[in-house]
């Protein structure tokens, strides 16, 4: 019998595959080319054929030829071995020990290290729309915009053949300074320009987009991008974060170097991924090049994902290793929704030392952006899309140098007004770039008063934030809810204009402010307040033991901020922009003046508050508040400490207590903390569909002492009844707390928590509380 053994997947020939007859144990092997022969076959015997890697086979003899060539098939026998590691006992992966010595110089070649040094950057950066498609290129005003762009010069094109369409440039250079002793960088703007299809923000891009928040420093354990702290491949803990491999050995521009490539172990971590080049010993170890990316598997939300090219190299004859090259390219949008467009972000960073300054002095800026952007920006269509989203952040319709609003409080209800209807507005920095000036009228159907307010800031100095400030106004305010004012933030002003006033009063109010930066980091306030304040019965207060209090009121203020970095927006009022390694502290204190302008109350107040942010590991990061107050004062009741509540039942609002009513406490010694724990993905991100919706949980404690001296107590007694007084305070051996938790992240912006009051929760108007935020992160 002769036949054939070939692969049943393949049909090519299996060769050495061993065939056996079971009555005659005969047998025979087949020939590379799969090929056999086998003797004295009687047709009663069965045929076994097996095969390293194939499935054996028992064949009846009597179903094959004597005749002709007989074919058998084999199929693949695949099974899933067991990894084995073979090597020395002890063995360890070689890049982890270059990975020490890297972290071990990094003090001596960080550039946020112990040594000053001045430098130069210059930074680019342009925003494309981009992974279009024929749907979004065919919109007429696309087309129009598109075609005005091309006259001036032909626009990029990205792999897949579509336009990249510029939306915004900017071309900034400056001259730092890093002071090692308070770990920051004092600037000077020596240049900056920009043009943007979107609404006119003026300073705020020019003071964001600087090299602090685009240079990333891959020495810290923890890189701090887009408010997010992302693992370092440095970070002591790398082998939880990341897998390392020593792919060669190999020079980069001259300096011999390990290349090592370090993937992310989970790809829904805080990680990069990517390529180091280390140098030798003979450089100590230094990081000389970096390419790192940032996945769509990410828990960025907006962004699709991030790379980054960084080059380094010796200041001087020092140890210290500078960036003076980055390329930053961030894809925004299609994380969402992979059918939307796309922007692209692309930074450009070069760094040059004073012994290099022609190098940066002598850079040509490219034009055609600009003027690409500065022609479709009179589009009608660009102008009114750029009008709508203004509107939207602001709060405020612009017109040219003055802005109306806000839109958010043209209309309010409450039960001392009625009907509420308010018009006003501000100028801003197109009209002056150093003046503010602006104020309200608003008129109410039910009390049938007008209210009124004005005020104004002039700024002396941007770069140690010198102003001077004032403002007056009569007004309808509510104890607890914090005092509306003209420029206040639009959205802040919703919750205090709308609902059920408890302790309502007609405020009469002339502020005036001054302050300064007196160093780095250090910021002196100083201020004086006149208020007269008249208190009024309504269907939530029938009874008062006063009604109207006078005071005259000088404040001081020392605030320590070391290494913030704000930005200001067109109404002249700073925002943060990034956040220092550093709490940040504020010492308040303040003193009434009797008899002066017919004050009615003499009184102390100190007030201190601490804030900070910091990351603890895997755990996630820690957002906190401690604050603390006393008055020895005798005072009434509205002069105490009234702590915030929140009358808003399903909106939470991170700076009250928000299971309190407004006015239900009140101090005149108190101690609180609020904090605010981010597990990140921590928890859920075991669970494959939370995972893939990158939802994260949160926890939320803030708990309040409090309490009141018999004085405070027998100065505010309630004149219905003298055995209490007209207000509620805090037992001192009881704290009032709230605590919970939730999860953020849905849709990418919305956050749910549920919250309990533990305590007083006699007479609480909530013991429990599911409320909402929304806040989109990146």
């Amino acid at each position: 019998m002769k036949g054939k053994v070939i692969d049943a997947n393949t049909l090519l020939p299996v060769g050495y595959v061993h065939l056996s007859l079971s009555q005659t144990s005969q047998g025979t092997t087949s020939t590379t080319d799969g090929g056999f022969t086998l003797s004295h076959v009687i047709s009663t015997d069965t045929i076994h054929v097996s095969c390293l890697g194939y499935t054996t086979q028992s064949i009846a003899v009597d179903s094959l030829s004597f005749t002709e060539v007989n074919i058998i098939k084999l199929h693949k026998d695949v099974k899933k071995l067991q990894e084995v590691v073979v090597g020395r006992k002890g063995y360890e992966n070689p890049a982890w020990e270059i990975i020490r010595l890297a972290m071990k110089n990094a003090s001596l070649h960080n550039y946020h290290g112990n040594e000053d040094f001045d430098y130069q950057s210059s930074i680019r950066t342009n925003v494309y729309i981009t992974d279009t498609n024929e749907k979004f290129l065919n919109r007429k005003f696309v087309k129009e915009a598109i075609n005005r762009m091309e006259e001036i010069d032909t626009l990029t094109i990205n792999d897949e053949g579509m336009p990249n369409i510029p939306v915004y440039t900017s071309t900034s250079r400056q001259k730092i300074n890093y002071n090692s002793s308070q770990r920051a960088e004092n600037r000077e703007q020596s240049y900056y320009k920009e043009a943007f299809l979107g609404p006119e923000f003026e300073n705020q891009f020019k003071q964001g987009l600087d090299n602090e928040k685009t240079t990333i420093n891959f020495y810290q354990q923890w890189l701090r991008f887009l408010a997010y702290d992302f693992s370092s491949p440095l970070n002591p803990t790398f082998k939880n974060y990341y897998d390392f491999e020593l792919v060669t050995y190999e020079k980069v521009d001259g300096d011999w170097c390990y290349r090592i490539d370090f993937i992310p172990r989970r790809q829904n971590d805080m990680t990069f991924g990517g390529t180091l080049w280390i140098t030798d010993d003979e450089k100590s170890f230094a990081i000389k090049k970096v390419k790192a990316a940032i996945g769509r598997d990410s828990p960025l939300n907006f962004i699709d994902s991030i790379t980054v090219e960084q080059k380094l190299a010796v200041i001087d004859t020092s140890q210290i290793w500078f960036p003076y090259q980055q390329n930053l390219k961030m894809w925004v949008g299609g994380k969402l929704n992979e059918d939307w467009t796309k922007f692209l972000v692309d930074i450009n960073t070069k760094n040059t030392f004073p012994s290099e300054d022609t190098l940066l002095h002598h850079q040509s800026s490219d034009t055609t952006i600009y003027a690409q952007l500065d022609t479709v920006k009179q589009m009608p269509s660009v102008k009114a899309t750029a009008k709508f989203i203004d509107i939207g952040v602001t709060g405020y319709y612009r017109a040219g140098g003055f802005d109306f609003g806000p839109l958010t409080v043209l209309y309010a209800q409450n039960n001392v007004e009625g009907n509420r209807f308010q018009f006003g507005g501000l100028t801003n920095t197109q009209w002056n770039p150093n003046l503010i000036g602006g104020g309200y009228v608003s008129y109410g159907t039910n009390d049938q008063k007008w209210k009124w307010g004005v005020m104004g800031k002039y700024i002396l100095n941007h770069e140690n934030w010198t102003f001077l400030y004032a403002r007056a106004q009569h007004s309808l305010q509510r104890l607890g809810a914090g005092i509306t004012y003209p420029g206040q933030d639009p959205y802040l002003w919703i919750s205090q204009a709308w609902g059920t006033f408890t302790n309502p009063y007609y405020l009469d109010e002339v502020n005036m402010l001054a302050n300064s930066y007196i160093a780095e980091g250090i910021q002196l306030r100083g201020g004086f307040t006149y208020r007269n304040e008249n208190y009024f019965a309504s269907e939530a207060t029938d009874t008062l033991a006063f009604s109207q209090i006078t005071t005259s009121e000088l404040t001081g203020s020392i605030i320590f901020d070391f290494g913030k970095r704000y930005v200001s927006s067109r109404h002249l009022n700073r925002y943060i922009a990034a956040n220092g390694k550093f709490p940040t502290i504020s010492l308040t204190y303040k003193r009434g003046l009797p008899t002066l302008f017919d004050a009615t109350d003499s009184y102390h107040k100190l007030e201190l508050a601490v804030s900070h942010r910091f990351k603890i590991g895997a755990l996630g990061r820690t957002d906190y508040v401690v604050s603390s107050g006393w008055t020895p004062s005798t005072v009434p009741f509205p002069l105490l400490f009234v702590h915030r509540g929140n009358n808003l039942r399903f909106i939470y609002n991170r700076t009250t207590y928000n299971l309190m009513d407004f006015g239900e406490f009140m101090s005149d010694r108190y101690a609180s903390i609020r904090m605010f724990h981010h597990f990140e993905g921590l928890f859920i991100n075991r669970l494959p569909v939370l995972k893939k919706m990158n939802i994260k949980t949160f926890g939320i404690a803030n708990l309040l002492w409090g309490g009141v001296s018999d004085e405070n107590l027998a100065a505010n007694v309630n004149p219905w009844d003298r055995d209490e007084a007209s207000f509620r305070s805090l037992d001192p051996s009881l704290p009032y707390v709230e605590v919970g938790g939730g999860v953020e992240n849905i849709f990418r912006m919305l956050k749910v928590m549920f919250l309990y009051r533990a305590t007083y929760q006699e007479g609480a108007s909530r013991k429990y509380g599911v409320l909402f935020a929304i806040t989109p992160e990146f």
